[in-house]
């Protein structure tokens, strides 16, 4: 009997060790390995998924103020158990909409409207939580163009920087976390917080974008272009850095009802900076001067005289600038003051079709400036081949085949006023800025320059500026809608302190560069020469 025993104690020993083993590793399992996934699921008990919210990353001007973040959203959270038919009447009068998932333990309604008298009833007899949030976009979204639009089903973006920056931007994996106590209730007076989950960690979101955009500038700029027509585009850069202060195109959109513009055949959602290619008129009358003294074809003291229109190749032009008897006798610094058809068109002639497009190309026509920005027009230059001798007189003033964007005629620009040297623009502060090419040696930009200061003192610029200003005014052929109208121009820059500006106006349907164009240029200059 002893024995018996002695082997029965045993086996209880052996037995009881190895459940113990066994409740160990059970218990080890549990803490160590299924850790983060008892632990995620404890806490996703107390998650409220909400669609609609703002969790992607901001996109900031060059002062850290946002330029996306519009119409104020007021959020209503309250517990399923607690729906009656008063709250559902109450949602409706407040137009709120219920967005929360069913699987939530959750109603959630957003809405625009706030009443401070129904927003205490909620709180007091449904215990909602309330917090307000934004819209990612204003209904009047200032650089609608620049900053794109999402597609909302899977919160992507489709054009502007919230494509090009979408991974940088995007929200995946982002929910609202609502704290609460051990029956489930929301804690009030705690804020929620946008995280960002993986099964490793959670971290705040901090994936905002900083533009070099000048908010204050956009909105001085697209006042200004709306005033003077109904499309068009504007674009203000920093000489020296290449940074983009300003970038306007007109008309433009409500990027919180985009379904309407994409099934409406307007315009409204071409960026006309970038993707708008026009005849430049007599802006390209630069090039052709830098072909002239770049391949030693003549000086700026080789003078012409225009009796009002001359003919080349059979093809006669007249000088749309001049009275009817021409400007006379001028020389190249005249010719570009008085925008001369005539002597640029004889000037042409000397320099031929091919030195043209090779220093148009040169300059950057033809091809993107910003390779990576979407869908931005690499315009048209033609080719050696297809420019015939006919085709002289309409190539050296800017017209014929020649297309351009104020993204390529802003960079053209910013090189001439940089001494010759090619300036990259860039849309992203502190982008480190490589000059890479000298496209114009410095002799000739500094007569360039010359050239274009005598048109705002002496010529088709003239007048009174707070700021020694340079420039060209431009006024090109077009037809819109079977109807011969014209697109206005005006290029230049001016200094304020140790910083240049190039600007770039180009305004559809108009009435001239000067009339036209020039007065947007003239809102740049005073908003920059009073505040910087």
């Amino acid at each position: 009997m002893y024995v018996f025993n002695q082997k029965r104690i045993k086996v209880v020993v052996i037995a009881f060790t190895i459940v113990m083993i066994l409740l160990v590793a059970r218990l080890w399992y549990i803490q160590v390995i299924c850790h983060d996934e008892f632990t995620e699921a404890a806490i996703s008990q107390y998650e409220v998924s909400i669609e609609g919210l703002d969790t992607r990353g901001k996109i900031l001007d060059r002062n850290l103020k946002p330029l996306t973040g519009g119409t104020d959203q007021y959020y209503y959270i309250i517990d399923k158990k607690l729906k009656d038919n008063k709250l559902e009447r109450i949602m409706k009068d407040m137009e709120a909409r219920q967005i929360a998932k069913s699987s939530s333990a959750y109603y959630v309604y957003r809405t625009e409207k706030y009443n401070d008298d129904i927003n205490d009833t909620l709180k007091q007899e449904y215990g909602a939580y309330v917090f307000k949030s934004q819209s990612r976009y204003a209904d009047e979204q200032i650089a609608c163009h620049l900053l794109g639009y999402l597609n909302k089903d899977e919160n992507r973006g489709v054009s502007g920087m919230e494509l090009l920056y979408q991974d940088e931007l995007k929200d995946d994996g982002n929910v609202l976390t609502l704290w609460a106590d051990a029956a489930g209730n929301i804690l009030k007076g705690v804020s929620p917080s946008i995280i960002k989950s993986d099964k490793n960690r959670t971290t705040m979101k901090t994936n905002s974008v900083v533009t070099t955009i000048d908010r204050r500038l956009q909105y001085v700029c697209e006042k200004a272009l709306a005033q003077a027509g109904e499309g068009g585009a504007a674009i203000v850069m920093d000489v020296d850095t290449g940074e983009i202060l300003a970038w306007a195109s007109l008309p433009v959109f409500n990027p919180n009802s985009i379904e309407s513009y994409l099934e409406d055949s307007g315009d409204c959602l071409i960026d006309k900076v970038c993707q708008g290619a026009y005849a430049p008129g007599s802006v390209f009358k630069i090039v052709t001067a830098i072909a002239a003294l770049e391949n030693g074809v003549c000086d700026e003291n080789w003078s012409f005289e225009c009796n009002g229109e001359v003919t080349i190749e059979g093809v006669t032009l007249k000088c749309t600038a001049a009275e009817k008897e021409g400007h006379g006798k001028v020389n190249m610094n005249q010719a570009m003051a008085y925008s001369c058809n005539c002597y640029f068109a004889k000037l042409g002639e000397m320099v031929g079709s091919e030195a043209i497009v090779e220093m148009a190309e040169k300059l950057g026509f033809g091809q993107k400036v910003m390779i990576d920005f979407p869908q931005e027009s690499r315009g048209n230059i033609p080719s050696k081949d297809e420019v015939g001798p006919w085709d002289i007189t309409n190539l050296s003033i800017g017209q014929g085949e020649i297309l351009t964007t104020p993204l390529q005629i802003v960079k053209m620009t910013a090189i001439v006023a940089n001494g010759g040297t090619e300036v990259n623009p860039k849309l992203i502060l502190d982008e480190k800025q490589e000059y890479e090419r000298q496209p114009v040696s410095e002799d000739t930009a500094k007569k360039v320059d010359s050239m274009l200061e005598d048109v705002m003192t002496k010529g088709t610029g003239k007048g009174a500026w707070q700021v020694p200003v340079c420039g060209k005014t431009g006024t090109a052929e077009a037809i819109f809608e079977g109807k011969d109208v014209k697109n206005c121009w005006f290029t230049g820059y001016f200094s304020v302190g140790d910083n240049t500006y190039a600007v770039t106006v180009m305004v559809e349907r108009g009435a001239s560069g000067t009339y036209t164009a020039m007065p947007v240029f003239r809102s740049v200059v005073d908003f920059l020469s009073e505040n910087l």
